[in-house]
């Protein structure tokens, strides 16, 4: 029944579609492939045995050539035709986006034994179309052909991120191909997302006859978008009261140790920017790393401090939430691979990719800003949302605050001008004071309407916000979309 409606819709909506038969290998997929590009992609519908979406999902694989990226598609539980469509992507580089869909703000979560899921009352496709995709390929679930080289850089996952979305809109889903389109993610995507919203601006001028992607907005927590920064709120973070917490998380001596490395490691940094050379820039980052980041860093580990939550306890290394094992015990049990049907390709999956670390760490990436393409979309009427969890050490608020101060665009006047302001969510049936906040509206040249820059921050939350505070979370997204003010 599910392929029969498929088909009929693709090919009642888009009639250059060619809907090819299942390969036999592959019985379990409907593939489709474009008459305008090279690129297929397999999809299957899933139940909720795997995961308790309360709406229709679909999994499947995009096959860019060598490339093969991993999607897991949920309908909105409210109305799938008329709502917007979400993107969520998680960071690293090279971690996967199950992170954010069974520990974060999917419609399922990973139970407490990890042979299952529960469902999520504040999953984002309460209202939206969510859509999560493990990128770039070689991450999760997606893999790359032997002999072939993963994406060094977001500019080139950018580009086949683009595609994918470009051929789900307009051939796979094509009732989605005018909603409107959201771009949310965590942590490194203050990387990933710039440089995607700027790859769909940009192909959309280039290549007016094809079918448009409507970006409308960015959406990004405790994102990564200036590593200086970053590296300049460590001390704000662990050497005050700031993030919410009692007492300073280190003591006197440590603080003066920040405190006086950290003009060495601005400074390093400004050389980096101005040279973009990965030798510069990994010198720098060296600076930085032992001077500031290494003496929390270093402590950060299994049955120490957590990065991501100062106040929180760290169960394994890297990635310290216990759920993360859990999601990869799920994901390589026998009913979810029967479920997935994961190809030859991907053999096994892992929470993250360091082959893609790797790789990225040849560039001089890490080390740099995405300021400019965030400006670049404010220009061309992308809204822009940084929301934070005040716990947070590894993309921390205080670092983050002063780069959207300091974003140079028509609106950082006022936006710098304005004090953050209480803002307040209901929580178990009454408004309470969940953080602060503050936002502009400004007219831009040759757009029709105000172009939306905000910052959101929560109290008692880490990195992982929606883990932490799933209700106010979806408070956020479902103001954001809306265009409601938070304050």
């Amino acid at each position: 029944m599910w392929k029969l409606w498929l088909a009929t819709l693709v090919g009642a909506a888009h009639a250059s579609q060619t809907v090819l038969r299942p390969d036999p290998l592959e019985s379990n997929f409907t593939t489709f492939r474009s008459t305008n590009s090279p690129h297929s992609v397999r999809i299957r519908q899933q139940n909720e045995s795997i995961c308790a979406a309360g709406s229709a999902q679909y999994t499947g694989w995009l096959d860019i050539g060598p490339k093969h990226l991993f999607f897991w598609y949920f309908e909105s539980q409210n109305d799938p035709i008329a709502d917007p469509l979400t993107l969520w992507m998680n960071g690293g580089p090279g971690g996967s986006s199950m992170m954010g869909l069974f520990e974060e703000n999917g419609p399922c979560l990973i139970n407490e034994y990890g042979n299952g899921t529960v469902h999520n009352p504040w999953g984002w496709s309460r209202n939206s179309s969510l859509l999560f995709v493990d990128q770039p390929a070689d991450v999760g679930w997606s893999y790359i052909d032997e002999g072939y080289e993963v994406a060094r850089d977001s500019k080139e996952a950018a580009i086949d991120m683009r595609s994918f979305l470009q051929i789900f809109v307009s051939e796979i889903f094509p009732h989605k191909r005018d909603s409107p389109f959201h771009l949310s993610g965590e942590s490194y995507a203050g990387k990933y997302i710039p440089y995607l919203g700027a790859e769909i601006i940009t192909h959309n001028q280039q290549y007016p006859l094809e079918p448009q992607i409507n970006l409308k907005s960015c959406l990004i927590g405790n994102g990564y978008m200036s590593p200086k920064d970053t590296a300049f709120g460590y001390w704000e973070t662990l050497c005050t009261t700031n993030p919410g917490v009692s007492t300073p998380v280190f003591n006197q001596t440590r603080c003066d140790i920040i405190a006086t490395n950290m003009p060495r490691c601005m400074e390093v940094y400004d050389t980096c920017t101005k040279s973009l050379d990965t030798a510069i820039c990994t010198a720098a980052s060296s600076v930085c790393y032992k001077g500031i980041i290494s003496w929390y860093e270093e402590e950060s580990k299994a049955g120490g401090r957590n990065r991501f939550d100062i106040t929180a306890p760290c169960y394994l290394d890297d990635v310290c939430y216990k759920e993360a094992g859990y999601i990869e015990q799920y994901l390589n049990s026998p009913v979810v691979r029967e479920a997935l049907s994961p190809p030859e390709g991907a053999k096994e999956y892992k929470m993250e990719s360091i082959t893609v670390v790797d790789a990225f760490a040849t560039t001089s990436e890490v080390m740099t800003s995405s300021s400019d393409l965030i400006i670049f979309l404010l220009a061309h009427g992308v809204h822009f949302l940084a929301y934070q969890g005040n716990l947070d050490l590894a993309c921390n608020t205080a670092g983050n605050i002063r780069w959207a101060n300091s974003l140079a665009w028509k609106g950082q006047t006022e936006f710098a001008s304005k004090p953050m302001l209480p803002w307040t969510s209901n929580v178990a049936g009454r408004n309470e004071t969940v953080g602060t906040a503050k936002e502009v509206r400004v007219q831009l040249e040759g757009q029709p309407e105000t172009s939306r820059f905000a910052f959101v921050t929560v109290n008692a939350a880490g990195h992982l916000l929606p883990q932490d505070r799933g209700d106010v979370a979806f408070d956020i997204l479902s103001r954001w979309l809306a265009g409601d003010s938070f304050v």
